[in-house]
């Protein structure tokens, strides 16, 4: 089996989350704050001049860089916003992987070398701290859309691949999930790869079981669940499906297939939740 990458749309990273390529209008623009317009797939960019205040290491090909800054509109775990090196066309669009009204802001971002499409993520993986940006507003409406999307709800079950625990980690840590029974199910292709294994005892201590997967465990001495992650909660079982949600972020090919668990199980597709 092989997973799909994340779609790369022109002029945009899209790390962390799938969207709809804008349309031929959407441009990255200085705008004034009052001048907001909805564009193909979001508001257009309100950028500010920020710098990185932190970077480190966070899995292999994985950095965590912190962003010491106030944000317009973040509320909800799940959003996202967009960032470009000062003066430049492209942007790269990451999900925000701290929760809403924690300081500093935090981001787990993916090395990704330029294209035609993207600017890749080099300059700001390579960079440190102090580095010049500019930021975006947070944009989208996070995996909870609206107030009463848990409704009914005591089960929910998070999946994430790669770089895709960063918006769950967002929802996560926000308390939104407070007293329902979750389960995280994060894959990785090696343990290397996998990223905030020091924030999984908090997890659990939130109420979040943590099921690592890894999907090539050969020479690496791993000893949990491997293959998968929609493979293994698959082989697990839904044991309410009438009262179970279904978060998730990662490769189109792991969204394809829990979709196809979710229908299998007898859970509605309004209740198998994205981050866009």
């Amino acid at each position: 089996k092989t997973q799909m990458p994340l779609l790369l749309v022109p002029s945009v990273a899209l790390l962390g989350l799938v969207l709809q390529p804008p349309s031929p209008a959407a441009r990255s623009v200085r705008a004034p704050r009052a001048g907001r317009v909805l564009l193909g797939w979001g508001p257009d960019p309100v950028w500010s001049d920020q710098s990185v205040e932190s970077i480190s290491d966070a899995g292999e090909g994985l950095k965590a860089i912190t962003i010491d800054a106030a944000l317009d509109g973040f509320g909800k775990g799940g959003q996202y916003l967009q960032i470009r090196e000062p003066g430049a066309e492209k942007a790269g669009i990451f999900a925000i992987a701290s929760a809403p009204g924690a300081s500093p802001l935090e981001f787990l971002i993916k090395e990704q070398p330029p294209s035609d499409w993207s600017p890749g993520t080099g300059w700001l993986t390579g960079a440190s701290a102090g580095a010049a940006l500019e930021m975006s507003q947070a944009m989208g409406s996070g995996f909870l859309k609206t107030d009463d999307a848990l409704e009914g709800i005591s089960t929910v079950l998070l999946f994430a691949v790669g770089s895709g625990i960063s918006p769950i980690r967002s929802v996560i840590e926000s308390g939104a999930l407070d007293g329902k029974s979750v389960e995280l199910f994060y894959g990785a292709r090696t343990p290397a790869m996998m990223s905030y294994t020091d924030k999984f005892a908090a997890w659990e201590e939130l109420g979040v079981s943590v099921t690592p997967v890894i999907s090539q465990p050969e020479g690496t001495g791993w000893e949990g669940c491997t293959g998968y992650v929609q493979d293994v909660a698959r082989e697990k079982g839904i044991a309410d499906p009438k009262a179970t949600a279904l978060l998730l972020c990662g490769m189109k090919g792991m969204a394809v297939a829990i979709k196809e668990m979710a229908e299998e199980a007898g859970i509605p597709e309004e209740r198998v939740l994205a981050n866009f």
